[in-house]
């Protein structure tokens, strides 16, 4: 706990509401109380004012609803510093205000009266961002540009390039369905999900939204003649390990993250279904860098005003011989956490110090820092999103006419992860969902066909297909048949229908296939089988068309397959040609590696038969040679005896 001390200060207090700016003297200010903390603020403030025609201007602005804007300076009056640190500076919104009044007599018969004003007030994010609750979804954006299109009126700058990584969609989902959740847990729930820093500077009234913490600056000395008291705060240490479980069927795998502290068999465990290595990999460096422990913090509470800046994000040095040498952080460079403030005039009546621009108070102050050196964020409680939320969707496939019967299947060249389309006419946005069976066994394979309505889960940066909301045209049978259908193709004059239904109470089965003009039909009912092969010259199938002009309508479902939600199509036929293009290309490429395969064994076989015979007459060369030199040497010793 704090001991009050007194303290000349000089506070500064500025009003805006509705566009008119008030500036309060000094001394009319009576209370101050703050809360200070790297992530923001809150406060509150309160003040006489008398003189009922110089009042009544901030009177009437000051009980409209407007948005009010307040800005408070703080600082000593202390003639002994050559050089003062900077002021205390809040500059934020009203959360609450109050106002009462207190007579002090009266003039020609009117009642004259002191007006006592209150305002509780915190950072802009606080009051802006945690009654803004979006249900929004983005596609092919980054996480920057999501947040600078909800910024209002606050200033960010960022420092993480996570966030400026394009992403193929983005979710947000924090209406009325999780009322409790707002803009600003959404904000703190990403940044703590991705172990990253959000911290206010109070100095600039600016947000930064970095991947560590900042660690320019040059530490203050402080010594102790100013403080009154210190503790040092033992963070609790962690005593739990991380084990990453990832669930995909093809290649599980647990990976322990061993954490020194950890008490043996307690874990926290984290569950991925995921068949990218890359993707598992990422999520193991992050759960290493949460098992980081916290270093020692202290509490100090000063006696005077300080002579340096203690503001939050301040750097602090416990540095000189007055310092007992065995205190904890001593010669250390600590970062300031938090600042907790609270003034009381001396002089607390209405008419008292009016128009003075500073006054006496009684000030509590104390203030929590952590060694420079620990990387671990701290940031405030919040509430996490609530995910998925359910929207309809269109399943999307550009070409053929709208009521066609076409599907789409893309596969990622990068993960070779395959992916239907799903655009979602509610803000005409295109996702991608997992290309997998659904409801299905692996042995059935039923892709969905194009302007079906579906049920489509959102997460924050996934999509999932979760059902089927109605049948497309010409499936459903008359109720009086009870009957079954499976109908195949592109429209009514392409297809293939299974139907099974009861005619007079007998069951029927047909086979019916369609293709412009020539059709087929296999029925089986009670007693017969009738099989019918059928051409009419007037049906010719119709030539098939294709859209491929650039479409954003959600109600044709025609956007890009390519890249989610980008505008600009590719028509069926092209697809078509481009597919057997491949197909010649890799068929003829394969049959270039086997005929280039065949030729280098042929030519292989060939080197290596003209090697054998080389090497056999080389072998028949040396022999004849050594023969030849024995020949000369033995006609050399003939020579000598002739000699």
């Amino acid at each position: 706990m704090s001991t009050a001390f007194q303290e000349e200060l000089r506070i500064e207090l500025t009003l805006t509401l509705g566009g008119q700016s008030f500036s309060i003297p000094g001394g009319q200010v009576k209370h101050v109380a703050v809360h200070l903390t790297q992530h923001g603020f809150t406060a509150s403030v309160s003040f006489w004012t008398a003189l009922e025609k110089q009042d009544e201007p901030l009177f009437t602005a000051f009980q409209k609803p407007d948005l009010a804007q307040v800005r408070l300076s703080l600082t000593a009056v202390d003639p002994s510093l050559d050089s003062p640190p900077a002021p205390i500076l809040l500059q934020g919104l009203a959360r609450a205000r109050r106002l009462s009044a207190e007579t002090h007599g009266s003039l020609q018969g009117s009642e004259r009266v002191f007006r006592h004003y209150t305002l509780e007030f915190a950072d802009a994010a606080q009051v802006l961002w945690r009654q803004h609750r979006p249900i929004e979804l983005v596609t092919d954006t980054s996480l920057q540009e999501v947040l600078d299109a909800h910024k209002a009126s606050l200033q960010i700058s960022y420092d993480w390039a996570l966030l400026r990584q394009k992403q193929p969609m983005l979710c947000l989902a924090l209406g009325a369905d999780a009322p409790e959740v707002s803009f600003y847990d959404f904000v703190l729930w990403y940044v703590d999900s991705n172990h990253g820093v959000f911290c206010y500077d109070s100095q600039r009234n600016e947000y930064l939204l970095a991947e560590s913490k900042p660690s320019s600056g040059q530490a203050a000395p402080l010594g102790p003649l100013r403080v009154g008291s210190m503790r040092v705060r033992l963070p609790p240490p962690i005593r739990h390990g991380t084990r990453v479980l990832n669930a995909v069927a093809e290649q599980p795998t647990t990976t322990p993250i061993p954490q020194d502290q950890a008490a043996t068999g307690v874990s926290h465990d984290v569950l991925l279904r995921t068949p990218l290595t890359s993707e598992a990999e990422q999520r193991q460096k992050l759960e290493k860098s949460r098992l980081q422990l916290r270093q020692r913090q202290l509490e100090v509470s000063f006696k005077q005003f300080p002579a340096v800046d203690v503001f939050p994000g301040a750097l602090l040095r416990l540095e000189g011989s007055l310092w007992p040498s065995t205190l904890t952080g001593l010669d250390d460079d600590q970062r300031v956490l938090e600042l907790d403030l609270e003034a009381h005039a001396e002089l607390e009546g209405p008419h008292d110090e009016q128009q003075a621009s500073t006054a006496r108070y009684s000030v509590s102050l104390s203030i929590q820092t952590e060694p420079a050196s620990d990387p671990l964020p701290t940031l405030p409680p919040y509430l996490a999103p609530r995910y998925p939320i359910h929207v309809e969707g269109l399943v999307h496939s550009p070409g053929g006419e709208p009521e066609d019967r076409r599907y789409l299947i893309i596969e990622d060249e990068k993960t070779s992860l395959v992916s239907f389309q799903m655009t979602v006419p509610l803000w005409n946005k295109t996702v991608s969902v997992p290309a997998e069976p659904i409801h299905f066994p692996g042995h059935f394979f039923f892709p969905p066909y194009k302007n079906t309505r579906v049920m489509v889960e959102l997460h924050f940066e996934r999509a999932e297909l979760l059902r089927f909301l109605d049948w497309k045209e010409g499936v459903r049978t008359p109720l009086d048949g009870q009957g079954d259908q499976i109908l195949l193709g592109w429209n009514k004059t392409s297809q293939t229908a299974f139907t099974h239904d009861f005619q007079d109470d007998n069951p029927v089965w047909r086979i019916h296939r369609t293709s412009g003009g020539d059709t087929q039909l296999v029925r089986m009912g009670e007693g017969h089988l009738f099989i019918q092969v059928q051409e009419t010259s007037g049906g010719m199938a119709p030539t098939p068309t294709y859209d491929v002009s650039p479409q954003v309508d959600a109600a044709k479902g025609d956007l890009s397959a390519s890249v989610g939600g980008a505008i600009g199509e590719t028509s069926a036929a092209y697809k078509g040609a481009m597919t057997a293009a491949r197909a010649k290309m890799t068929s003829a490429q394969a049959e270039a590696k086997a005929a280039l395969s065949g030729a280098r064994a042929e030519v292989g076989a060939k080197v290596a038969e003209a090697k054998s015979g080389l090497q056999g007459a080389a072998s028949r060369l040396s022999q004849g040679t050594e023969r030849l030199s024995g020949a000369a040497e033995e006609a050399k010793a003939s020579l000598e005896k002739l000699r």
